[in-house]
C-alpha cells in the first residue's frame, strides 16, 4: 500500500450502495475498500492500515455499533462513521458514545464534506458536524436562500405552487404544523424550510423519530436530548430556543402521546420551541380509529400542510431530472447534457412509489453507470427497463391492435416488481415497504417467501 494514500473502510450489506460510494470515494481522490459484513471489516482491518471506516447500521451478521466498538479494539484511533437509513436519536447518542460520527443515508452531503476535508500535511482527517446533525450540499444553483443552505422546494405545477405559498404563509405564524405525505416526498425539507424562514431560524433544528419513543417517554428524556450541555438546564428548568419536528407521528404510542401532551404543557418561557409534526397516514383516520389521542390531535392539528406525490404532478419531473443531473454531475465529475425522451416517458407513466427521494437515486445511479453524455433507457433500474422493453405493447394496446405477442407481464411479475420497487426504495426496510404497499408485514415477508421460491424453481 502507498504511505501517502488514504484508505477509506466501506461496511455495507447492500452491494449497489457500496459500489455507488465506492465510486464517489475513489472520484475524490481516496482508496475504497469494501467489506459486505462486519465480520470482514475485521478481517481487513487486522492486515491493513484504514484511515477512516464508513460502517452501515443494519446489517445481518453484526450491526455497525458492534462492529465500530470491534474495529475500535483493533485500531483505537480509527475515525469511524456510522450510516443509517434508521435514524434515531438513541443510536445517534450510542454512536456518539464510541467517538463515532453519525449520519443519514438520506441527508448524506456533510458525510462527503467530511472526507474531502483534510488537515494541511493530509494526515488528519478534521470531522466537525453543525450543531443541528445535518449538513446540506451548498450550491450556487440550487439554494433557496444563501442563508440557509437549504435545496430549493422544486416545482411549478399547481400543488407545489400552492405549497411553497402555505411554507412561507407557516413559517410566521408559532403554533404546530402537521405535514401529511407519503415516503419520500420532502416532509423534513418542508420543515426545515418553515424553520429556516422563521424566527427561530438561527436555533436549533431537531428531528426525531416517535416510531423510536420508548414507552416510558417522559418529558426528561426529550430535554436530554436536545440540550447541547447538560449544566444548560436544571431540575425544573430547561434552556432550549428552536424548532423540533416529531417525524413518523402515527407511529407514537398510546402511552407516549398522553407524554406528549405533558410536553407540550411544559412549554414556558425558558422553552422557546416550535413543534412540527409530520405523518404518512390520516391521523384524524386513527382519532376515529382509537389509536391516536383526539386530545393531542386537537393540540396538533389546527394547521396541516400536503405534500403531494410525485405520481400526482408528474410535469415537475423534467425540472427534477434536470436539478439532480446537475448534482450528480458535479458530484461524480460527469458531463451528461441530455436526458433522452425514452426515459421521461418511463418517467411519466411509472408511479413512483418512493416519490422523489426515489427519483433522486434513480437518477444517481444513472448518472454513476452512464459514460456518454445522454442518460438512456440502459442507465435504468431493472424494473424501468422491463417497462422500457413492454413499450410497443402498451402502444398496440392503445392504438387497438393487439397481435399474439406474449410480452405482456403477468399479474405475478407486476407485483413482483412493485414489491421489489418498494425494498429497494426503503434500502430493505421491510417495515416501511409494507407501510408503502399497503399490507402488513407479515404479508410482506409471506410475498418474499413466494418470490425466493420460484426463483430457485427458475
Amino acid at each position: 500500500m502507498s504511505a501517502n494514500k488514504k484508505y477509506i473502510l466501506l461496511v455495507d450489506d447492500e452491494e449497489r450502495l457500496l459500489n455507488s460510494m465506492a465510486q464517489r470515494i475513489s472520484l475524490l481522490g481516496f482508496e475504497a475498500i469494501k467489506a459486505s459484513s462486519g465480520i470482514k471489516a475485521l478481517d481487513i482491518a487486522k492486515k491493513t492500515r484504514i484511515d477512516l471506516a464508513i460502517v452501515d447500521l443494519k446489517m445481518p451478521d453484526m450491526d455497525g455499533l458492534v462492529t465500530i466498538t470491534k474495529l475500535k479494539e483493533i485500531a483505537p484511533d480509527l475515525r469511524t462513521v456510522l450510516l443509517t437509513g434508521y435514524g434515531s436519536e438513541k443510536t445517534k447518542q450510542a454512536t456518539e458514545a464510541l467517538g463515532a460520527m453519525y449520519f443519514e443515508k438520506d441527508a448524506m452531503a456533510g458525510l462527503w464534506d467530511v472526507i474531502k476535508t483534510a488537515g494541511s500535511d493530509g494526515n488528519v482527517f478534521v470531522i466537525n458536524p453543525p450543531s443541528s446533525g445535518v449538513s446540506v450540499a451548498r450550491d450556487r444553483h440550487d439554494l433557496a436562500d444563501e442563508d440557509t443552505g437549504l435545496p430549493r422546494i422544486i416545482g411549478e405545477s399547481p400543488g407545489m405552487q400552492r405549497l411553497r405559498k402555505n411554507v412561507h404563509r407557516f413559517s410566521a405564524l408559532d403554533c404546530p404544523v402537521i405535514i401529511n405525505g407519503e415516503t419520500g416526498t420532502g416532509k423534513e425539507l418542508a420543515a426545515r424550510t418553515i424553520h429556516w424562514l422563521g424566527h427561530r431560524k438561527n436555533q436549533r433544528f431537531l428531528a426525531f423519530d416517535c416510531g423510536c419513543f420508548s414507552r416510558d417517554f417522559c418529558f426528561t428524556e426529550l430535554v436530554a436530548s436536545v440540550t447541547p450541555q447538560p449544566e444548560q438546564y436544571t431540575k425544573n428548568k430547561l434552556i432550549f430556543s428552536g424548532t423540533i419536528l416529531l417525524d413518523h407521528m402515527e407511529n407514537m404510542p398510546l402511552a407516549t402521546q398522553q407524554n406528549m401532551l405533558q410536553i407540550l404543557d411544559h412549554k414556558t418561557a425558558d422553552m422557546d420551541v416550535r413543534f412540527i409534526v409530520s405523518t404518512q397516514k390520516d391521523l384524524e383516520t386513527k382519532v376515529t380509529q382509537g389509536s391516536f389521542s383526539r386530545e393531542l390531535y386537537q393540540r396538533i392539528g389546527a394547521i396541516e400542510l400536503e405534500m403531494p406525490a410525485l405520481r400526482d404532478r408528474t410535469e415537475d419531473i423534467p425540472m427534477l431530472c434536470r436539478y439532480f443531473l446537475d448534482q450528480f454531475n458535479r458530484a461524480f465529475q460527469k458531463q451528461i447534457t441530455t436526458i433522452s425522451d425514452d426515459v421521461y416517458a418511463i418517467f411519466e407513466a411509472y408511479t413512483f412509489p418512493g416519490n422523489i427521494r426515489e427519483l433522486r437515486h434513480i437518477i444517481e445511479s444513472a448518472v454513476i453507470l452512464s459514460d456518454r453524455d445522454v442518460l438512456g433507457p440502459q442507465h435504468l433500474p431493472r424494473r424501468l427497463k422491463q417497462m422500457a422493453e413492454k413499450q410497443p405493447v402498451r402502444n398496440q394496446i392503445s392504438t387497438g391492435h393487439v397481435g399474439t405477442d406474449k410480452s405482456f407481464l403477468t399479474l405475478h411479475e407486476l407485483e413482483q416488481n412493485h414489491i421489489l420497487t418498494a425494498l429497494e426504495v426503503t434500502q430493505n426496510n421491510k417495515t416501511k415497504a409494507a407501510e408503502i404497499l399497503g399490507i402488513s408485514r407479515a404479508a410482506l415477508w409471506r410475498k418474499l417467501r413466494i418470490i425466493s421460491q420460484k426463483k430457485s424453481n427458475g
